[in-house]
């Protein structure tokens, strides 16, 4: 991989950014092992990276250990044999990370489905992942449940043929009622571990409307247009309304014990590949609803 504008970042600290899912201290050992290198040189953990450095990365650096079979109290909404429309809880990771390997949404998946009976040309440790919800963030998902499902439904959501509308609790109150965000989305400069909205990057567009508030507080249903990663959160605290318990994007101090964003994925729809169109819906979870309703945000 070449570097092109990264500049004077610790090298152990770039590629663990890049690849979030790896543990920095295995990182740090394959430096020291030289199974990763600068421009065919052996260099430190602390090396900071100059423009144009060429870095070489040993695959056994993104090995994946074996994933076995869980069973979880997986919600199924609809299924059939290419794919299945599951409602996934809070506080569940969709796939293994680093040293996350068990507990994960791809465990389950592998336990009702088996291997097998999913699709596995999305990365050897994303079995049927199609696409992905943060851990705390609750809803709708589709699985494909082999190759082809894969390729029809990654081409769908690559050219903006799937309906997302998701329900959040944010801060503040609205002087417009409907909106529309569109600006480029890249990774932070200051802290790649998180999104931010910048001068270039990937284009990402979000529509809102405002469904009911209270003073400091608005329930919003929210479309986005793309998907990139975090878009909703971003967007949000990029207009003023972070989401209400949210620990990165967030940064506001709430009278809740709350320690994750209350976001809800309440609407998936799409043509399948007979050109029926499929449509679902699911209400949020009981913490959502219990927030919602102290707030008076309720129905």
């Amino acid at each position: 991989m070449k570097l092109e504008a990264f500049e004077n970042i610790r090298i152990d600290k770039y590629i663990s950014d890049e690849f979030e899912e790896i543990p920095r201290e295995k990182i740090k050992t394959f430096i020291k092992d030289e199974k990763i290198k600068v421009n065919d040189k052996k260099i430190k953990p602390s090396y900071k990276l100059e423009i144009d450095d060429e870095i070489y990365i040993d695959d056994e650096l993104f090995k994946v250990p074996e994933i076995k079979p869980e069973e979880m109290d997986l919600k199924i909404v609809y299924e059939n044999e290419d794919f299945a429309i599951i409602d996934k809880d809070e506080d569940v990771i969709v796939h293994p990370a680093g040293s996350i390997i068990t507990g994960t949404l791809v465990n389950a998946l592998i336990y009702k489905y088996g291997y097998d009976g999913l699709s596995h040309i999305g990365g050897d440790d994303r079995p049927g992942i199609v696409h992905r919800l943060d851990k705390d963030t609750t809803g709708l998902m589709v699985i494909a449940k082999n190759n082809d499902s894969y390729k029809y439904l990654k081409t769908l959501f690559e050219t903006r043929k799937v309906d997302k509308e998701y329900l959040a609790i944010v801060h503040g109150n609205f002087e417009q009622r409907t909106g529309r965000i569109e600006n480029f989305m890249d990774r932070d400069p200051n802290n790649r571990r998180k999104m931010a909205v910048t001068s270039s990057g990937r284009i990402a567009i979000s529509e809102y409307e405002v469904l009911k508030e209270v003073q400091g507080y608005s329930l919003v249903k929210i479309h986005i247009i793309t998907g990139r990663t975090h878009q909703i959160r971003v967007h949000m605290t990029d207009i003023n309304h972070p989401l209400v318990g949210d620990p990165v994007y967030g940064n506001v101090k709430t009278k809740f014990n709350l320690d994750h964003q209350l976001l809800h994925c309440a609407y998936l729809g799409f043509t399948d590949k007979n050109g029926e169109y499929l449509s679902f819906t699911k209400k949020p979870h009981k913490t959502f609803l219990k927030y919602q309703n102290i707030l008076g945000l309720g129905e």
